[in-house]
């Protein structure tokens, strides 16, 4: 196993061992967060929360009612995009201090962010997905432009 994926192992289980009390705070706290943080914009790009990732439910449950919520579809590897989006909001295994972030590992994100270069991104994680660690950052990497952490 390479270090990316020690590294991303190590996140997994950092996820895992989670509290369910404290997913459910978190899932208030990044609603209210995000609600404003995405207010200014009109096509935000979020996403479906996996299990283990920060629960996106009741912010993208708002986005809806405001007929702002878009949701990634992956076609031949990489997520289609035929909207102008001007805010996406970008999952991560683990973040460092200046936005770039370690996926799961299949570029997604990161063929996504470079077609969309000057678009507002936000990262979303638990505090606890914060990394003071090499992330090993490669050339193609984008970081986001603010990370929001709870």
């Amino acid at each position: 196993m390479n270090e990316k994926n020690a590294l991303r192992a190590r996140f997994k289980e950092v996820l895992k061992n989670l509290g369910v009390e404290r997913r459910f705070f978190v899932k208030e706290a990044v609603y209210e967060a995000l609600k404003t943080e995405t207010e200014p914009f009109q096509k935000v790009l979020s996403f479906a929360s996996l299990k283990d990732e920060v629960d996106l439910s009741l912010f993208n449950e708002f986005l809806v009612s405001e007929k702002k919520l878009h949701l990634p579809f992956v076609a031949k590897n990489e997520i289609e995009s035929k909207v102008a989006y001007d805010c996406i909001i970008v999952p991560g295994l683990a973040y460092n201090k200046n936005g770039y972030r370690l996926g799961r590992g299949g570029g997604h994100y990161d063929k996504l962010l470079a077609k969309y270069p000057n678009v507002y991104t936000i990262g979303v994680c638990f505090k606890e997905q914060l990394c003071e660690e090499n992330l090993f950052i490669e050339p193609h990497d984008r970081p986001v432009k603010k990370v929001c952490a709870f």
